[in-house]
């Protein structure tokens, strides 16, 4: 079972975030070969920063619900008087597609992705035969790699060839303890366990990246550009920690703060806008009975739009919540 945390958050969630469609979530400008470059962790793997991930939940509570609730739930769009009751983890990546030449793509992950995801089980307080399995494929160092299901890569009786480029002897065992991961992460593909500098490499390769340019709407001819952009490919999977906190105390705060603010207005509009968001605030506590948001946000977080380009169909990702079956094994 998950701990529950004492002090100022109450309770922890573990959340896996997979992309549907191709994912730019950019660190700005760069001087480098590539404009736009993605967000990187310090060791170089693709990360989506927690401001990134917070914002984006935070814009669809306000758009599904309003204002509001959004800032209750996740904090003023300003400084304010209270902070989020929310906090949220960088999402660490744990696994990514790479092309294979047998089978289309696989899954690559190795064991320092590992390792770090065991090592927020273990702060969850989550027990089960996962840290085991990670702990198989820990010493990983040269080259060669474990799948779940070799019969379905291999170019002939042991090798892999990924990304064009990285031929990687699989070794017969362990194939069960694979097979369990891939299992346990909900991977539609087999995965492929490979040592740890490989991995970063091929992370980097299987990357897209897209030359695009702005068009004069009037002339059909360049206005700007060329410039390069960076997306993480779809199927790529993240993992993230939410931790809450009871927001009984804000939302009681925020409706006597209104109501003080009522009664000193005079003004007809503001009056009506005051009632507007007490009757906001009291909704979000009829649904939130318990002041803990842990199901709220369970039953509200699906399909969420991340980082830039959405209207050409980027960023689209599936939030799903480390259940008890996951849990227990």
């Amino acid at each position: 079972m998950i701990t529950m945390w004492n002090g100022y958050y109450e309770d922890v969630d573990l959340a896996f975030i997979k992309a549907i469609t191709n994912l730019h979530v950019g660190s700005g400008k760069s001087g480098e070969a590539v404009d736009l470059p993605i967000q990187r962790d310090s060791f170089g793997f693709p990360v989506i920063y927690a401001s990134s991930l917070k914002g984006a939940i935070k814009s669809y509570i306000y758009r599904k619900y309003n204002k509001d609730i959004a800032e209750v739930l996740l904090g003023p769009d300003e400084a304010g008087d209270f902070a989020s009751p929310i906090s949220i983890t960088d999402a660490y990546l744990l696994a990514f597609p790479a092309r294979s030449l047998k089978g289309v793509y696989c899954y690559l992950t190795c064991p320092f992705l590992l390792k770090r995801f065991k090592e927020y089980l273990e702060i969850l307080g989550i027990k089960n035969e996962l840290q085991q399995i990670i702990k198989e494929f820990e010493n990983l160092k040269e080259n060669k790699g474990f799948c779940n299901d070799p019969s379905q890569l291999t170019i002939d009786s042991n090798n892999i060839l990924i990304n064009e480029e990285l031929l990687v002897p699989i070794e017969k065992e362990k194939s069960n303890y694979v097979e369990e991961l891939r299992k346990k992460f909900n991977l539609d593909k087999e995965l492929v366990i490979i040592n740890d500098d490989d991995c970063l490499e091929q992370a980097t390769k299987s990357l897209i990246r897209l030359t695009r340019v702005k068009l004069k709407t009037s002339a059909k001819t360049v206005d700007s550009g060329p410039w390069t952009e960076e997306y993480i490919p779809s199927k790529t999977l993240f993992f993230s920690m939410v931790f809450y906190s009871n927001i009984k105390k804000i939302i009681e705060y925020r409706i006597e703060d209104y109501n003080k603010k009522k009664r000193e207005s005079n003004k007809q509009d503001e009056i009506l806008d005051f009632d507007k968001k007490i009757n906001n605030l009291k909704d979000l506590n009829e649904k939130i009975k318990d002041g803990k948001p842990k199901n709220f946000f369970r039953e509200n977080l699906g399909l969420l739009i991340i980082g830039g380009h959405e209207t050409i169909g980027s960023g689209l990702v599936k939030i799903n919540f480390f259940s008890e079956e996951q849990q227990t094994g």
